[in-house]
């Protein structure tokens, strides 16, 4: 594939847009700010992105998968429109409270604070795990991102993704253009 490069690890609700419970649908996006600049700025430092989501919902038939699928089709082109690059997303729609037998699971590998999200984006594209970072805003993202062996960093509701991503140490200072 491509040269050895860091990544930026986003969970989606929460850091890209607003945690309003479960949104499935692209009629519910609401972006945080900063997200754009923050990718974009990502992506000029040669950094990969990469989202990382949780979806119980789909598994809890709140939303369908191809609903799912629709809605992060839409937000890529919101991205492509505002001159920024999502390399690859991960999706676990597993959970223990599922309630479509085909995505109950009481552990699943991929299921955030468990590392598996990250682990196949690490098989998939060379990646400079010490220069790599996950952002979210719950402990089990931070949990996932030890667990996969990188930092993690939290974000807070009322927080601009731009603004932190500038902070983060794995970002200062490092340039893969």
């Amino acid at each position: 594939m491509d040269d050895l490069r860091p990544a930026a690890f986003l969970d989606r609700d929460g850091v890209i847009n607003y945690d309003t419970g479960h949104v499935g649908h692209y009629n519910e996006i609401q972006y945080k700010k900063g997200c754009f600049d923050a990718v974009r700025t990502l992506n000029a430092k040669g950094f990969r992105v990469f989202i990382i989501t949780n979806q119980a919902g789909i598994g809890k038939g709140i939303y369908t998968l191809e609903v799912f699928k629709d809605c992060m089709k839409q937000m890529i082109i919101d991205f492509k429109k505002n001159k920024a690059h999502i390399d690859d997303i991960r999706y676990c729609p597993y959970h223990k409270d599922a309630i479509l037998k085909e995505f109950i699971h009481h552990n699943h590998p991929w299921r955030k604070p468990n590392p598996g999200m990250i682990n196949d984006l690490f098989l998939k594209w060379p990646t400079d795990k010490k220069n790599s970072f996950v952002v979210g805003d719950k402990t089990s993202d931070i949990e996932a991102a030890k667990n996969a062996g990188i930092n993690g960093y939290i974000i807070n509701d009322n927080d601009s993704l731009y603004e932190l991503i500038l902070k983060i140490p794995e970002f200062i200072g490092n340039s893969y253009e």
